[in-house]
């Protein structure tokens, strides 16, 4: 399998082209290749009895190098009078057979069809020099010389670094005149400049073929960047997005192999043939300056790779900058390569994804890195665990979305929705039971919460059923233990359904409570139906609403809740916050929020959010309309969770109660669940409270 790196760095175009000439100084054809290592694509597109024209042909070796080889019926042409009586003197008597001529290549005297190949190094490059008006006009003309001398079915043979507008200009102009284009990669141009020690940008070389004139002439795009594989793009901006991706993680090795990188960067590698995301690789750099890694006693302290199993890619450790770097202080490394393994993809043993990852990450590897070190792959265990797509959607709120099945080495199989927009969160999780049951005459269907059923052995059948009594998500547990904040409790407001398990476990477990699910979004309450399990009665209730205009209409008609609790997600992931909207936690809504609780009533938030200001911010507000206001972090996550009240207390008085009702609600949980056992981790749960 054939793999394709794809940056996700915003590295703009100018930034690659800056960077490669500000390394690349005065020696300029060096970038180009020496005929050692273009002949290999050389021999394949350019056959020894080709009558060859070389244009701009300069103090280039490669028409003698080729001449050595058999390849003797080449003619080269250049501008300057000087260069060519030069290059007589140089080889004239070594290559007997072989022509130079002072000649302008955009005034050719050749007659039509006179060449079957022009093989162009570099000549293309120094005429475009920028896209202006007058350079295209050149340039064109030039072309059209090319496509004139050159006969039907021959080739233009271009070596060159496909600046943007070079490649876009190929691309727009060889089809347009009926040619075929091929974008073929020279690995062994770059591979030498590695070994030379400077670091190698990508060198193409352009095969276009000429066809004979057709009415409705199909454009034929082909691109040749990894190993023998040839891959037909659909359109030229699929073939410019190829290339480009090729020329960006240049510059990421670049930036990778100086001092001065970014502590995590993100790439993904596809598969060649198909385009589908195979791994989503980040780096991480520590350098030789953390008092966290040692650069003494073993090579594998300065690089190492760590492959996440399926279904762990979004925890806090593996799924965010800050847990990543944690990852690489505990393995003692320099530079680590978190790998996440795609959706949608079979992988069949760790081993197995070891050996498909190993060439490529050694292009990560950190610098002056021993030739011969043994780089580790480290996971969590030898099982990579799976995941199984029970659905795929499309929501009008929040794009696609899909629901799978994880087997999570180790744990109990869950049930996640996830909308591909943000696909590395969690919209939704819930644990699965298997229950075998007699089988019914006639057959039956799937069990609650839509899972399928199997044969269970003569006379039973298995069904996926959703376990309401487990709550996956920490944060929804402390969320259920703040509504001990209340003294009572018999209507509960939710805003965001998600999969439903928040309200399902609190109407299961609270059988005096009456719970209404708000959720904006019609097809999040049909995924919560069909393959979550949840189940609406007299006691669950769920408006399609915006929560927003739902609280503002229940002040209006008098409506009032114990608790309220907003668990919804917003759809602005650039905002910095992901859960709630800003809109929620403005202030004029909060005293609107403030309005619909009963006198005891609690406001609970999960606060999901990545900039410390932001989530200052909006504690302030909250503080400013909520007078006594707790923050239960949840450890190793981003997520925290805001517990409100309406009323004003001693900081004190506020912990005590909290940690009083949260005992009461342990005690009535343990009595629902019938075992005497802790819900609630009661010191873990102290020491990540903080009042506010």
């Amino acid at each position: 399998m054939s793999l394709v790196p794809k940056t996700i760095q915003e590295f703009s175009s100018k930034d690659y082209w800056n960077t490669f000439f500000a390394r690349r100084g005065q020696k300029v054809f060096e970038w180009y290749g020496n005929y050692g290592e273009l002949c290999g694509l050389l021999h394949k597109y350019v056959r020894p009895n080709d009558s060859v024209l070389v244009p701009g042909c300069g103090s280039s070796t490669i028409s003698a190098d080729l001449y050595r080889v058999g390849y003797t019926n080449i003619t080269n042409v250049d501008n300057s009078e000087v260069v060519i009586r030069q290059m007589v003197q140089r080889y004239g008597k070594e290559c007997p057979k072989m022509q130079w001529r002072q000649m302008d290549v955009t005034s050719l005297t050749f007659e039509d069809g006179a060449f079957t190949c022009i093989l162009d190094k570099a000549t293309l490059d120094a005429l475009m020099t920028d896209a202006s008006v007058q350079v295209v006009a050149q340039v064109d003309r030039y072309l059209a010389e090319v496509n004139r001398v050159c006969r039907t079915g021959g080739r233009f043979v271009c070596v060159t670094l496909l600046q943007d507008h070079i490649l876009h200009h190929i691309l727009q102009w060889f089809p347009k005149h009926d040619w075929i284009v091929r974008i073929c990669r020279c690995e062994d141009a770059e591979n030498s400049q590695c070994e030379s020690g400077n670091f190698s940008f990508p060198v193409f070389v352009v095969v276009c073929t000429k066809f004979r004139k057709m009415p409705n002439f199909t454009p034929v795009m082909e691109v040749q960047l990894e190993g023998e594989e040839v891959r037909r793009m659909a359109s030229s901006e699929a073939a410019v997005q190829a290339v480009q991706e090729l020329q960006h993680f240049a510059l990421l090795r670049h930036r990778l192999q100086s001092q001065d990188i970014v502590d995590d960067t993100t790439m993904e590698l596809v598969e060649a043939s198909t385009g589908c995301t195979r791994y989503i690789l980040h780096v991480v750099n520590i350098g030789i300056n953390s008092s966290r890694t040692t650069t003494t006693g073993s090579d594998n302290l300065q690089f190492a790779v760590f492959i996440v199993p399926h279904g762990r890619e979004h925890e806090w450790l593996f799924g965010t900058a800050e847990g990543r770097r944690k990852l690489a202080e505990s393995a003692s490394t320099q530079r680590l390569v978190v790998a996440h393994l795609a959706r949608g993809q079979t992988y069949s043993s760790l081993q197995a994804v070891q050996d498909e990852l190993s060439a490529r990450v050694m292009l990560l590897a950190p610098p002056k890195l021993n030739s011969n070190a043994k780089v580790p792959f480290l996971s969590v265990g030898e099982d990579l665990g799976s995941r199984t797509e029970v659905a795929r959607g499309h929501s009008d709120y929040s794009g696609e979305y899909l629901v799978e099945d994880v087997d999570l080495p180790g744990a109990a199989k869950v049930r996640r929705l996830i909308f591909l927009a943000n696909r590395n969160v969690v919209q939704s999780e819930a644990r699965l039971l298997r229950v075998r049951e007699k089988k019914k005459k006639g057959g039956g269907g799937s069990g609650s919460g839509g899972g399928g059923s199997g044969s269970g052995g003569s006379g039973t059948k298995e069904r996926v059923t959703v376990d309401y009594s487990y709550l996956s998500c920490e944060h929804h547990l402390a969320m259920v233990g703040g509504l001990g904040l209340t003294s009572t409790l018999s209507d509960l407001l939710v805003v965001g359904l998600g999969g439903g398990s928040l309200a399902s476990y609190i109407h299961k477990y609270f059988p005096q409570v009456r719970v209404t699910a708000v959720d904006l979004d019609p097809a999040v309450v049909e995924i919560a139906q069909k393959w979550f399990g949840f189940i609406p009665d007299v006691r669950l209730t769920v408006e399609v609403s915006d929560g927003i205009d739902y609280i503002h209409k229940a002040v209006e008609l008098g409506r009032h809740y114990d608790a309220i609790l907003f668990d919804v997600d917003s759809k602005d992931t650039g905002a910095g916050m992901s859960c709630p909207p800003r809109a929620f936690v403005d202030t004029v809504f909060l005293h609107v929020v403030k309005r619909c609780l009963t006198s005891a009533g609690v406001l609970i938030i999960n606060l999901v959010c990545r900039d410390h200001q932001l989530q200052q911010d909006v504690i302030n507000d909250v503080k400013s309309t909520f007078p006594s206001v707790l923050r239960q972090q949840i450890p190793d996550q981003v997520n925290c969770v805001l517990f409100c009240s309406p009323h004003l207390r001693a900081p004190e008085k506020v912990r005590a109660r909290f940690e009083k009702g949260l005992r009461a609600i342990d005690t009535a949980l343990a009595c629902q669940r019938g075992h005497s056992g802790n819900v609630f981790d009661f010191g873990a749960l102290a020491d990540d409270l903080a009042v506010l």
